[in-house]
């Protein structure tokens, strides 16, 4: 379990332009690095000669390969996260043209000069030329938004570079003894970094950096560390220039102090709320609340970060309190469809930091967590407990979330049986045989198609009667 501890720092004023000069050449290596990265060997050839490597080509800028083999890392994986988007654009754009082609396909069944035909045809024109043309394209360190403010003078040329050249890092690494060779944190409260200088005396700046009563615990499990990856950062905060330190180090993941011997909370994940339920341990509903995420789409980065681990602290003190764990469904994010712009960015939220948060504050805290299948969940609440409990159908997803997470099975109800036997012919299940949710899948779909919307044994017996005549009718059976 990796922990992230932030500490502020004092440099003075000689102090603080070495380290001006310290962020300045190790982004600007950076940006060289990427741009060596992205466009292959012949843009290094013609850039530093042949016959090198990518390494050999920062060390000959820089001189410290420490702060090149971080570099090198943050490179490979902002390409590799780039490279995933584009693989992902693509599956969704073919997607998107499918689905166009679908529609097309359906009203030209019935009218072949529909109004709506030529619409579709522009967008899935449209669509098409933005798949040919897509491709990866190099970053903007910085941002666009910061650059398009330094273009239109919004920002000054200095601060753009302060706020572009933010930060510099080391990874972890222990050598002969020696822990974290370029950025070291000391047993005397001060950081020693590594300076890109080879004169004497000014190869290392020592800084103080603040430690409060709260952070003494933490302090001193950094020293204990074998390793630990430790970044600087700098921020403008009311036109003063701050600097803080970073330290990221690993823990060992306590054993999880409480289980699933009374019970287990279910949670289903919504784009904007989160369904809490509260079982026994033999899966009977005690309790439910709604988290709300309010409008998350709205804040920025830090303010929607806080707000949401605000959040998942909440759910986990929950459990810390009802002395459960955590049940979650094992959800995979190939999202192939487009919400709009707000849903959209709510729902990246969620997949991206809240159950990634969820999980580190449930494994710090000794919270279990279990992850299982979703699939039929809503289904499964909806028919077997909306009658039961009379609550929405995610509350009554959790439910089963959680009664999963137990190993409990949902029994599949006899009327349901006796209603399959009555239809069973005429009904078209999209599931294999040896599926255990295909029973499920059926009624699911005689449902939605009769309009059974109660779920009260008389209303389900009469319109099977009714739907079943209307059938033999039809088919003259």
């Amino acid at each position: 379990m990796i922990q992230t501890i932030k500490f502020r720092m004092y440099p003075d004023g000689i102090q603080e332009r070495k380290l001006h000069e310290i962020f300045t050449i190790y982004n600007r290596v950076k940006r060289i690095g990427y741009n060596l990265l992205f466009h292959g060997d012949d843009y290094m050839a013609a850039s530093f000669g042949e016959d090198k490597t990518i390494q050999l080509c920062l060390m000959s800028l820089c001189y410290n390969n420490p702060y090149v083999n971080t570099i090198l890392n943050d490179n490979k994986a902002k390409l590799e996260a780039q490279q995933t988007w584009l693989e992902k654009r693509r599956k969704y754009m073919k997607q998107q043209i499918k689905v166009i082609t679908k529609k097309i396909n359906a009203i030209k069944e019935k009218n072949k000069h529909g109004r709506r035909l030529k619409g579709l045809y522009a967008r899935r024109s449209s669509i098409m030329a933005k798949l040919n043309n897509l491709h990866l394209e190099p970053v903007v360190f910085g941002t666009k938004k910061l650059f398009r403010d330094r273009i239109l003078g919004k920002i000054s040329r200095e601060e753009f570079r302060i706020r572009r050249d933010s930060s510099f890092s080391c990874i972890g690494k222990k050598q002969h003894g020696v822990k974290n060779l370029n950025i070291k944190v000391l047993p005397d409260k001060t950081v020693k970094i590594r300076t890109f200088s080879k004169q004497k005396g000014r190869k290392w700046l020592i800084i103080h950096i603040s430690v409060n009563h709260v952070q003494e615990k933490w302090f001193q499990q950094i020293l204990n560390a074998d390793k630990c990856t430790v970044t600087v950062k700098r921020k403008l905060f009311k036109g003063e220039i701050r600097y803080f330190v970073h330290v990221s180090y690993e823990l060992p993941e306590p054993a999880p102090s409480y289980g699933y011997e009374h019970g287990a909370i279910g949670l289903d994940f919504n784009y904007n709320f989160i369904a809490l339920t509260n079982v026994d341990k033999n899966g009977n509903l005690l309790s439910y609340h709604n988290i709300s995420f309010g409008n998350l789409h709205s804040y920025r980065t830090d303010k929607r970060n806080l707000y949401i681990s605000y959040k998942m602290d909440k759910i986990v003190n929950y459990c810390i309190n009802k002395d459960k764990g955590i049940v979650v469904e094992d959800l995979q994010f190939n999202q192939e469809f487009s919400y709009n712009t707000k849903r959209n960015r709510k729902l990246s939220n969620m997949k991206t930091t809240a159950l990634q948060l969820l999980e580190r504050k449930c494994k710090k805290r000794g919270v279990s967590i279990r992850k299982v299948f979703p699939g039929y969940t809503s289904i499964m609440g909806r028919y077997n407990y909306s009658r039961l409990h009379n609550l929405s159908v995610h509350h009554l997803a959790s439910c089963v979330i959680a009664r999963r997470g137990l190993g409990i099975k949902e029994a599949f109800p006899p009327i349901y049986d006796w209603v399959l036997s009555q239809v069973e012919e005429f009904i078209e299940p999209h599931l294999k045989k040896g599926s255990p949710y295909r029973r499920w899948s059926m009624i699911h779909d005689l449902f939605e198609h009769s309009g059974i919307t109660s779920f009260k044994t008389a209303e389900i017996l009469k319109k099977t009667v009714l739907m079943k005549h209307v059938l033999n009718s039809v088919t003259s059976a």
